[in-house]
């Protein structure tokens, strides 16, 4: 399933959104995954998860991680830019490749949810953009799925889900949330390929709240959708890596 809808080839945001400062949750132990810390209004109104490159500074990311076993979350605090200039554009290709910043154990901007010191590792980040994995734009007419659903990413033997968010965000709706959660999968094994754009999963019977969220030793029977096809697997949960609910809580009338 294409987990970028509408939005495969999308007019590059410089022609409607302004520069800004786009946090990241940064995941891996092997491959360095990027999801964006999304918030629901412009310019910020979308999920992104990203395959990159720290280049030099992979291993600084990777040693840091090995040296602090209890860090639960890694962030990135970038230099203004343009978010959606990283999607494919009309002729397949985005209008920028990379961007700048500085990365840190622990949340950057330590927000209640996530009191923990934020330590910077540097402050002077490349981020190569090897794969956009997923891209969505938040639409006022989305439609949230019944059912519990994340997406699948990885690459090698680490897999990783990230709870779908759609919206639309208001008082009546269920409630959204941001969900990083890294797992081990039963069933039959996904290549790099299949998972480059991200894979579909259904926790079926399971509403699409926080309160039902995957939590960590949890095993439970899910749906993947593999090249159009339901595929029944088993995940265990083995760590929580981000949550978080305020960022996508819309205001009270």
């Amino acid at each position: 399933m294409d987990m970028n809808g509408d939005h495969t080839h999308h007019t590059h945001g410089s022609e409607s959104d302004p520069p800004a400062s786009h946090g990241m949750a940064v995941v891996g132990n092997g491959t360095v995954f990027m999801s964006h810390l999304p918030m629901i209004h412009r310019p910020h109104n979308y999920q992104v998860i990203l395959n990159v490159s720290l280049g030099s500074l992979d291993s600084a990311y990777l040693d840091d991680r090995k040296a602090h076993p209890e860090a639960r979350l890694y962030t990135f605090a970038p230099e203004p830019f343009v978010l959606p200039d990283l999607f494919p554009g009309e002729t397949g290709e985005p209008a920028r490749r990379s961007f700048t910043g500085s990365l840190f154990r622990n949340h950057f901007e330590q927000p209640p949810a996530h009191p923990e010191t934020p330590f910077e590792i540097s402050s002077d980040v490349t981020v190569d953009v090897v794969d956009v994995i997923v891209h969505n734009r938040f639409t006022p007419d989305a439609r949230q799925p019944e059912e519990l659903t994340y997406i699948l990413f990885g690459q090698g033997q680490e897999r990783f889900l990230a709870h779908r968010i759609t919206g639309p965000f208001k008082p009546t709706n269920r409630q959204e949330f941001d969900h990083l959660v890294a797992v081990d999968l039963q069933g039959p094994q996904m290549s790099d390929g299949q998972l480059r754009h991200g894979v579909e999963v259904t926790v079926t019977g399971r509403s699409n709240e926080p309160g039902a969220k995957l939590r960590e030793t949890e095993k439970v029977a899910a749906v993947a959708v593999v090249d159009g096809r339901n595929v029944p697997v088993e995940i265990d949960v083995r760590s929580e890596e981000y949550f978080e609910t305020d960022d996508l809580t819309p205001a009270p009338h």
